[in-house]
């Protein structure tokens, strides 16, 4: 008999009005009631009383002549609050400093939000041709070395679930859409200690990834380069490969007394 996966509860209208935030902080310019519901597929009603809660949670304000919303400065507050608590990249940033200095790449760290992995830090190459991700900014998990990464080392059971669920977008002629084709890739990751994204999310973006594991062993966060793909030889390749896998484990190794 075939195992059920447990559900886990949620509350619809929690993740409404999480979609309704995420939504309103990714557009330029303020949103009205309509544009909102109309985006996110939500009835108009349910949507003006969602950001009606809002508002007066103080999360979005209001533009009293256009009668739409941004997100206020609470968020602001609370974003900075979760930064102080946060603190693996202050705990990381000697390691980030150290790869970009060893490789002449721009380094990232990101760790796993759900389905995405998020970038919280990053040291900027010093070329005049370079990589750059905005903190904060997301990237899907098929098409990236470090979502690959925390694909790869997640148990069979769960990460099976998530690639079932996953939509397997084609960003490039080398991104992976097969899901037998994906999991071979994963397979190939947790056997090597790091992974590769060779144009999979951008043309001519190729990146380097390895795990930094925490003091229980879990994985806890990617360390990885990236930069414009013809810099990214064999042999320069090879190369970079010893270098961000010792930078990741020394990093592990920093992480075991991390607090």
């Amino acid at each position: 008999m075939e195992k059920k996966s447990k559900q886990k509860k949620t509350i619809g209208s929690v993740k409404k009005a999480l979609d309704i935030i995420n939504y309103i902080a990714e557009q330029e310019h303020e949103q009205g009631a309509t544009e909102i519901s109309e985006a996110l597929g939500y009835g108009v009603s349910a949507t003006y009383h969602i950001l009606n809660t809002l508002k007066e949670s103080n999360i979005i304000s209001q533009n009293e002549k256009t009668k739409k919303y941004k997100l206020s400065l609470k968020l602001w507050q609370l974003g900075m609050t979760a930064y102080s608590q946060n603190n693996i990249s202050d705990a990381l940033k000697p390691f980030l400093v150290k790869l970009r200095d060893n490789t002449g790449e721009t380094a990232n760290l990101t760790i796993l939000e759900g389905e995405e992995i998020v970038y919280v830090a990053q040291e900027e190459s010093d070329k005049l041709i370079k990589m750059f991700t905005k903190t904060g900014a997301t990237a899907p998990l098929h098409c990236t070395a470090s979502g690959k990464i925390f694909l790869a080392y997640k148990d069979q059971d769960e990460r099976n679930e998530i690639i079932e669920g996953l939509d397997l977008v084609k960003f490039t002629e080398n991104t992976i859409v097969e899901k037998e084709e994906l999991v071979e890739e994963l397979q190939r990751i947790k056997k090597d200690g790091y992974g590769f994204d060779v144009e999979e999310r951008d043309e001519e973006v190729s990146c380097i990834a390895a795990p930094v594991f925490g003091p229980q062993d879990e994985l806890m966060a990617c360390l990885s380069i990236s930069g414009p793909n013809n810099r990214f030889s064999q042999d320069n390749k090879e190369r970079w490969i010893k270098i961000i896998v010792d930078i990741a484990k020394e990093a592990s190794e920093h992480m075991t007394t991390f607090k």
